[in-house]
């Protein structure tokens, strides 16, 4: 029996701070209303996220690029983001913690990593649940995409976590900059994306600038040599091809001219703002009354993921607009030394992790 509340039937919650609405996509029982110990069933709820930040707020000045992003009537900048929660259809019966997964590349890896279940982007079959650890303790499960270059096209767009974001401009104008796409695999290919594996790489301004490059190496501390600008062609704004093919284990770079720079740091807003009304919503949501029982969250991250918390930590983002504490409490997992790129206009997309 699926876990109905009122407010379900208007699909649409109402504003509480920099979140202003979230709309209902798909909402169903976890496997058949099965009971998972003290938690009791679980519900599985979809949606998108709406917010509407003010840029003059202390807590959102650390937004690379917030003086650029387009505003509203208001004043205010408006953007969007998947939302997708697994939690206790009563929620007084949960363990009051949300666990909130940063999501890598749009994906779920939750259910994989403490649950052994097998790997989905939309957990519904028993196997994608695992041993049902997390549900049985509990938690209430969240992801909220953060990633603007996302694909679009997995599950008719609702598979993975997307962040909406508005592109800068300069004055109303695109604002262009140089990136690098960096490409290196194991098999011959004539054309490679300029986004990272399967993600959105920013598209070309101009495919004839004198400052597109291409450079090739074949180790990281090798010298690089500049391919000649007549092998090499822009076969359409996201996609480049050489003559003779892409050789495999060389270290290709395309540095090139792109244009639309999206405000990127509105990721980690959207964790915030997200995080922040999970534990102080002051209304009726789509969530039920979950806003009385989590009581504290955990952020948790793997390879990029675990760099995007310690960034959100340096930058500031770990309180809200009122100056409340977000996460209780990160486990940045195998990231690594480096560092993201959200804080600067054209943002390392399409950086190997």
């Amino acid at each position: 029996m699926l876990c109905v509340l009122a407010i379900f039937l208007l699909g649409v919650v109402p504003s509480f701070a920099a979140l202003t609405s979230v709309e209902l996509v798909d909402r169903g029982d976890v496997l058949d209303s099965k009971s998972f110990g003290a938690a009791g069933p679980y519900e599985r709820v979809v949606a998108r996220a709406y917010f509407a930040i003010d840029p003059k707020l202390p807590q959102n000045r650390i937004i690379a690029d917030i003086d650029r992003a387009p505003r509203d009537e208001n004043g205010l900048v408006e953007f969007s983001a998947d939302l997708y929660v697994i939690k206790p259809c009563d929620s007084a019966k949960g363990n009051g913690t949300a666990l909130v997964e940063i999501s890598n590349r749009g994906g779920k890896g939750l259910l994989s990593m403490f649950d052994f279940g097998h790997g989905s982007h939309d957990p519904q079959a028993d196997a994608e649940f695992g041993d049902k650890f997390l549900l049985q303790q509990g938690f209430t499960l969240v992801w909220v995409g953060w990633e603007f270059d996302v694909p679009r096209d997995t599950l008719g767009g609702r598979g993975l976590m997307h962040l909406y974001a508005p592109v800068a401009t300069d004055h109303g104008k695109p604002i262009e900059g140089l990136v690098c796409s960096e490409w290196e695999g194991d098999e011959r290919v004539n054309t490679i994306s300029l986004g990272d594996r399967a993600q959105r790489g920013y598209p070309v301004a101009n495919a004839n600038d004198p400052e597109n490059v291409m450079y090739v190496r074949s180790r990281m501390d090798s010298p690089r040599e500049t391919v000649p600008r007549d092998k090499w062609r822009f076969t359409d704004e996201p996609h480049v091809a050489l003559n003779g093919g892409f050789d495999p284990g060389l270290i290709y770079e395309v540095v090139y001219k792109a244009r639309g720079a999206f405000v990127a740091g509105l990721g980690p807003a959207a964790v915030r703002d997200v995080v922040s009304f999970l534990k102080h919503g002051e209304v009726e949501t789509l969530l039920g009354d979950q806003h009385e029982y989590i009581k504290r969250a955990l952020g948790f991250g793997v390879s990029q993921s675990g760099r995007f918390l310690r960034l959100f930590l340096r930058d500031g983002f770990n309180q809200d607009e009122k100056g409340r504490i977000v996460f209780d409490g990160v486990w940045a997992h195998v990231a690594g030394a480096g560092r993201r790129q959200l804080q600067r206009a054209f943002r390392a997309a399409i950086a190997r992790w």
